[in-house]
């Protein structure tokens, strides 16, 4: 597995588990990451510190 796999797992494991499974989604149709109120775009997962779990 690589790093950058391993850094978006990690950050979407701290998202559901901080936000809840109902309050995150994947849009595969848009690339968006979608939770709370906004979201951002599905690569941002792959950056390392965008949660604290990175």
């Amino acid at each position: 597995m690589t790093e950058e796999t391993i850094i978006a797992l990690r950050n979407y494991d701290w998202l559901v588990r901080a936000r809840g499974l109902d309050d995150v989604v994947l849009d595969w149709d848009s690339g968006t990451l979608v939770y709370d109120d906004g979201g951002t775009t599905i690569d941002a997962l792959a950056e390392r510190g965008f949660t604290p779990a990175t």
